[in-house]
């Protein structure tokens, strides 16, 4: 006998939630190979991961560049402006789709989808000869 309808629908439910939160796997920080006046003056990224001289990183919300200082909001709520002088930055990166990364997710979670849906057979399948 098949399994259930109620327990392929947990299991399609459970998929979906992973597929759900892993959408934020499918981004990566690319670092980019310009100063950061050149790409703020060519893009407008929403956020930019800065690293510093002494390799500390923050990453700013909404950049924009303001003399020789990048400017942006960090991400803690209420923690105000971010200057960092364009002289202690040592590279900047932003975030970008990633199809590795979103090719190796979604082969892990067919996976575990086929998996989970044959495990869950086998357990509600009586031995009848459907089972052999």
């Amino acid at each position: 006998m098949f399994p259930s309808r109620h327990v392929v629908r947990r299991a399609g439910a459970a998929t979906l939630l992973l597929v759900s939160l892993g959408n934020t796997s499918c981004y990566a920080w690319h670092t980019e190979h310009i100063a950061p006046e050149s790409l703020l003056a060519t893009r407008q990224p929403a956020q930019l991961r800065v690293t510093r001289t002494d390799a500390s990183q923050t990453i700013l919300e909404n950049p924009v560049m303001r003399a020789d200082t990048l400017v942006g909001a960090p991400r803690q709520i209420n923690a105000g402006e971010v200057r960092i002088p364009v002289t202690d930055v040592r590279q900047v990166a932003t975030r970008r789709f990633s199809a590795g990364r979103t090719l190796g997710l979604t082969l892990g979670l067919a996976t575990v989808a086929v998996g989970t849906v044959v495990i869950v057979f086998l357990i509600n399948c009586p031995g009848t000869s459907a089972c052999s």
